[in-house]
């Protein structure tokens, strides 16, 4: 009776396990197409509205993901990024302010290409295989369950 116990909370862990790494990835994917938003309204506003960034990044940040909205506002990123990624990330936002709309347009049509590889790299290399993880997970839980009888 009790390997039957084993085998079960040992899979079961293993597939909790693998459903929070599938969140993160998932989390990953919400930040990465929150950015695509962000670019592409944040065009819009230097050469329509016009609002000040601290304004536009406010009245962003209510209406996208919780990861996305701690960077923005807290420039904490809670979801793990590459080496490059988080260099692209950091050029981008860092350099937002920018003298003039045209610098700024020039800046964020430059980093719209680069970003844009990151978007590519994520949703076909990460999200796409992110099912896997609590399966994958699950199954490492019966074996160990099963060394463990």
């Amino acid at each position: 009776m009790i390997d039957i116990v084993i085998l079960i909370a040992c899979t079961l862990c293993g597939y909790l396990c693998g459903k929070y790494i599938e969140k993160r990835v998932l989390d990953k994917n919400n930040f990465y197409q929150d950015l695509r938003k962000y670019i592409s309204l944040l065009k819009e506003n230097v050469v329509g509205k016009q609002l000040e960034l601290d304004k536009f990044n406010r009245n962003f940040s209510e209406n996208c993901s919780k990861v996305f909205a701690e960077y923005l506002n807290d420039n904490k990123l809670k979801c793990k990024v590459g080496t490059a990624q988080r260099k692209n990330l950091e050029e981008f936002f860092g350099n937002l302010v920018c003298v003039s709309s045209e610098q700024l347009s020039n800046h964020i049509e430059f980093f719209e290409k680069v970003l844009s590889e990151d978007i590519k790299f994520v949703k076909e290399q990460e999200v796409a295989k992110s099912s896997v993880y609590s399966k994958v997970g699950a199954l490492i839980g019966a074996i160990v369950g099963i060394l463990l009888i």
